[in-house]
C-alpha cells in the first residue's frame, strides 16, 4: 500500500505547480480512446502521479511530473506526433468543454486570439502567452517560459496541435500553423503563425458580393440593350442565382450564429451550475453557524454539524471526533456500523496514536487517500477496525482553533464512487474552520453564562446580607431603644397620673435613647444611600466618611483629591467609586488590622484612577483565583464587578505583611459635551437604589 496517504499541508506546497490538470486530462483521453488496450497505471507511477489528480480539475503539476508523464505516454504509445495529434483532441475530450465552449463563445478565432493572453493562465502558469492579429485571417502567438520554467519540444508540438484544432472549430477545417521560431533552436521565444480558413458563411457571401458586382451591371445592361423574351429571362436568371448566393449565405451565417448562442448558452448553464455549487456550499456553511449558534453543548451542536453536512454532500461516510490531547472521543456520525461505532468509543486513545492519525493531531496535516484499489480504513483507525470495506476516497482535516487541535473531522467514500478531489478538500477545510469556531463560541457562551451565574449569586448573597444587617441593626439597636423608650414612657405615664414629679435623670436617659434611635436610623439610611452624594458630591462624601471611620475605629486615613470635576462624574460614577471606598475600609478593618490607610484620587485624562493603600497583615492575590466559587474573598469580586460595569479595569498589588493596594481605573466621557449633560452636575440623573454590600 505504498503511497497510499497523500499528505497536504495547510501552507502551500505545490510552489512548482505549473500546468492544471486538464492540460493531461485530455492527452490522458486521448490514448484511452486510440488505445484501448493500453494501461495507464505505469504512466502514473513514472509521473509519480495518481489518477484522481488528473481527474481533480483544481490539481496543477509541475513541469517534471508533466515531463515524465508525457515522456511514458510516448513510448507506450509509440507515436512521435502523439503531442501534436493530442493538441487536436482537445475539441472532442470532454475534460476541455470548459476550453471548447471558451473558444466557441468568442465568435469567431480573431476574438479568441484577442483574449488569449488573459485567459492563457489558467491552464499554465509555467508560460506566459501574447498573441496580435496580423489579417484577417491570420495572427501570430508567442510564448515566453516563467523565470526558472525549462519547457520541453513536446509542449510546442501540444500547442501547435490546440491551435490547429481553434480553426476546425470555427471553419470546419484545421488552421495552418508555422512555428518560425523556437527557444529550443536558439530563439528568444516561441512563435507561431496561424492562419486559417474563412467561415463557410464568409466564402458564400463573397462569392455573393462578387456575383452582384459582376452580375448585376450585366443583367441590366443585357436587359437595356437587347430587350428580347430570352435576353431578359437571362437577366431574370442571373439576378435569382445572386438572390440564392445571398440566401445561402444567410443562412450559413445563421447556422454559424446559432451554434455560437447554443455554445454560449451551455456555458453560460456550466458557469451557473458552478455557482449553484459555490452556493450549496455557502448554505452549508451558513448552516453549520446556524446550527452551532442554536446549542450551548459541543456534543449537540457536533451532531448537528454532521447532520447537515450528510444532507448538503454526497459522502458515504462522515465522523467527527472531539480531541482532549490523550483520545479521540465520537461526537457524531454518518455511514459507519454498530461495531465500528464501539471500536471509535472504546478505542480512542489508541486511534489517536495511528501513524496516519499521528500526522494529522501532532503536524495539523490534511490527509488525502485516493486512487488506490482496496484501501481501507485500518490505515487511520487501527487494524483491529472491524466491518473493513474498500475506500475510493478518505479525507481527514484537523479542527483547529487558536492553534490547538480540538477535534478531527473525516470523510470517506467506498469503492465504486467518484473520488474526492480538491474542491472537496478546500470544503472539507472550510468546514473544519467553521466548526473550530463555533466550538470555540460554545465554550466561551459557557463561561460567560457561568460568570454571569457566579455574578447573580454574589449579588443575590450580598443583597441578603445587606437584609440581614439591616434586620439586626434593626432588631438589636432600634427594636431595643424603641421597646427601652416605650417602658420609660409607660412608667412617666403612670407617673403623670399620680401626679408625681419625672426625675430629671429619667428624663435625660429617655432623650438619650431617643438620640440613640434617631442616629441608628440616619446610619442604616447612610449605608443604603448617601444623602450627601447627591448634595455635596463624591469628594465630600468620602472626606466625611473617611473621617467617621478614623473617628469610630480608630484608623488613620490620608485622603486626597487631584484634578477631579464633579460636572463630568455621572451619578453611577460617584455611587461605583464611593461603594468601592466603603467596601474596601470595611475589608481593612475586618481583615487587614491597619492603623493607616491612604486614599488618592487622580483624574488624569481620560481616566479616572482610584488608589487605596493600608499597611495592614496583606495577603498573597492568587488566593483570589476560585475563592468566588466557595464565597470567600466577596468583597473584592464585588468591587471588581464594579469596576468592570464602568468599562474600568482592577487590580490588586499585595504580599504577606507589606499590606495591600487597589487601583481602580475608569475610563470617562465628558458629559458636558452631550445634550442635556449640564445637568449632571445638579444630580439630576436617575439613581436606583443601591442596596448591595458585600462582606
Amino acid at each position: 500500500m505504498t503511497g497510499a496517504l497523500h499528505v497536504c499541508k495547510k501552507k502551500n506546497a505545490s510552489s512548482g505547480a505549473l500546468y492544471n490538470s486538464r492540460l493531461l486530462k485530455f492527452c490522458d483521453n486521448y490514448a484511452r480512446e486510440k488505445y484501448a488496450l493500453l494501461s495507464l497505471e505505469p504512466v502514473y507511477q513514472a509521473a509519480g502521479i495518481r489518477k484522481y489528480e488528473i481527474d481533480d480539475p483544481g490539481h496543477w503539476f509541475t513541469q517534471d511530473q508533466c515531463d515524465k508523464y508525457y515522456f511514458s505516454l510516448m513510448d507506450m504509445c509509440g507515436s512521435p506526433e502523439f503531442a501534436r495529434e493530442a493538441g487536436r483532441y482537445i475539441i472532442r475530450s470532454k475534460e476541455m468543454w470548459v476550453v471548447r465552449q471558451f473558444i466557441l463563445g468568442m465568435v469567431s478565432p480573431s476574438a479568441f486570439f484577442s483574449t488569449i493572453e488573459r485567459n492563457y493562465c489558467k491552464v499554465s502558469r509555467g508560460v506566459h502567452a501574447t498573441a496580435h492579429l496580423t489579417g484577417k485571417e491570420s495572427a501570430e502567438m508567442t510564448c515566453r517560459p516563467a523565470p526558472g520554467t525549462a519547457i520541453k519540444p513536446y509542449q510546442c508540438d501540444v500547442c501547435v496541435g490546440i491551435l490547429e484544432a481553434v480553426g476546425l472549430l470555427f471553419t470546419n477545417a484545421f488552421a495552418h500553423v508555422k512555428h518560425t521560431e523556437c527557444i529550443h533552436k536558439g530563439g528568444e521565444a516561441c512563435r507561431f503563425e496561424v492562419t486559417w480558413s474563412a467561415a463557410p458563411s464568409v466564402v458564400w457571401r463573397r462569392m455573393r458580393n462578387r456575383a452582384f458586382v459582376v452580375g448585376a451591371p450585366l443583367g441590366i445592361g443585357m436587359a437595356v440593350l437587347f430587350p428580347s423574351p430570352l435576353v431578359l429571362l437571362l437577366s431574370c436568371s442571373l439576378f435569382l442565382a445572386i438572390a440564392g448566393l445571398g440566401g445561402v449565405a444567410h443562412h450559413k451565417r445563421e447556422e454559424e450564429l446559432l451554434n455560437i448562442i447554443q455554445a454560449q448558452g451551455n456555458y453560460a448553464g456550466d458557469l451557473a451550475e458552478d455557482d449553484n455549487i459555490r452556493n450549496r456550499h455557502s448554505l452549508l456553511i451558513k448552516s453549520i453557524s446556524q446550527e452551532a449558534a442554536m446549542t450551548d453543548s459541543q456534543e449537540v451542536g457536533a451532531q448537528g454539524v454532521i447532520n447537515v453536512m450528510a444532507r448538503h454532500l454526497d459522502y458515504d461516510r462522515i465522523a467527527f471526533f472531539f480531541y482532549d490531547g490523550k483520545r479521540l472521543k465520537l461526537a457524531s456520525q454518518v455511514g459507519y456500523t454498530p461495531a465500528q461505532v464501539d471500536h471509535f468509543k472504546e478505542q480512542g486513545g489508541i486511534i489517536c496514536r495511528t501513524e496516519s492519525m499521528t500526522r494529522v493531531l501532532w503536524n495539523k496535516e490534511n490527509i488525502v487517500v485516493n486512487g488506490v484499489k482496496g484501501f481501507s480504513e485500518t490505515t487511520l483507525f487501527g487494524p483491529d477496525f472491524p466491518d473493513v470495506q474498500s475506500l475510493e476516497s478518505l479525507l481527514v482535516v484537523p479542527v483547529a482553533m487558536e492553534g490547538r487541535i480540538s477535534g478531527v473531522l473525516v470523510a470517506a467514500n467506498l469503492h465504486g464512487k467518484r473520488a474526492l478531489t480538491q474542491g472537496d478538500l478546500s470544503l472539507l477545510i472550510g468546514v473544519a474552520t467553521q466548526v473550530g469556531l463555533s466550538i470555540d463560541n460554545v465554550g466561551k457562551r459557557r463561561e460567560l453564562a457561568e460568570r454571569e451565574r457566579r455574578y447573580r449569586k454574589q449579588v443575590q448573597k450580598g443583597l441578603e446580607d445587606e437584609r440581614r444587617r439591616i434586620a439586626f441593626d434593626l432588631h438589636d439597636h432600634v427594636a431595643q431603644d424603641l421597646g427601652s423608650l416605650m417602658i420609660t414612657a409607660r412608667m412617666m405615664q403612670e407617673m403623670a397620673s399620680r401626679k408625681e414629679a419625672v426625675p430629671p435623670g429619667d428624663l435625660q436617659a429617655f432623650v438619650s435613647v431617643l438620640k440613640g434611635s434617631i442616629d441608628s436610623v440616619r446610619n442604616i439610611a447612610y449605608d443604603l444611600q448617601p444623602p450627601s452624594l447627591a448634595q455635596f458630591g463624591l469628594v465630600h462624601t468620602i472626606k466625611v466618611y473617611a473621617a467617621d471611620y478614623s473617628d469610630k475605629y480608630g484608623v488613620e486615613v490620608d485622603f486626597r483629591v487631584a484634578g477631579v470635576r464633579e460636572a463630568l462624574l455621572e451619578y453611577d460614577t460617584k455611587i461605583n467609586f464611593f461603594r468601592i471606598i466603603q467596601e474596601s475600609l470595611t475589608n481593612i478593618y475586618k481583615h487587614a488590622y491597619a492603623d493607616k490607610v491612604f486614599i488618592r484620587l487622580v483624574f488624569s485624562h481620560p481616566n479616572l484612577i482610584l488608589r487605596i493603600r493600608d499597611n495592614g497583615s496583606g495577603f498573597m492575590p492568587q488566593a483570589l483565583e476560585g475563592g468566588a466559587s466557595c464565597g470567600r474573598h466577596m468583597g473584592l469580586r464585588n468591587m471588581e464587578e464594579r469596576a468592570r460595569l464602568m468599562k474600568g479595569t482592577f487590580r490588586i498589588y499585595s504580599s504577606p505583611e507589606k499590606g495591600c493596594e487597589i487601583v481602580v481605573e475608569v475610563p470617562l466621557e465628558r458629559e458636558e459635551e452631550k445634550e442635556g449633560g449640564s445637568g449632571l452636575a445638579a444630580g439630576s440623573a436617575a439613581r436606583p437604589p443601591e442596596g448591595s454590600r458585600a462582606d
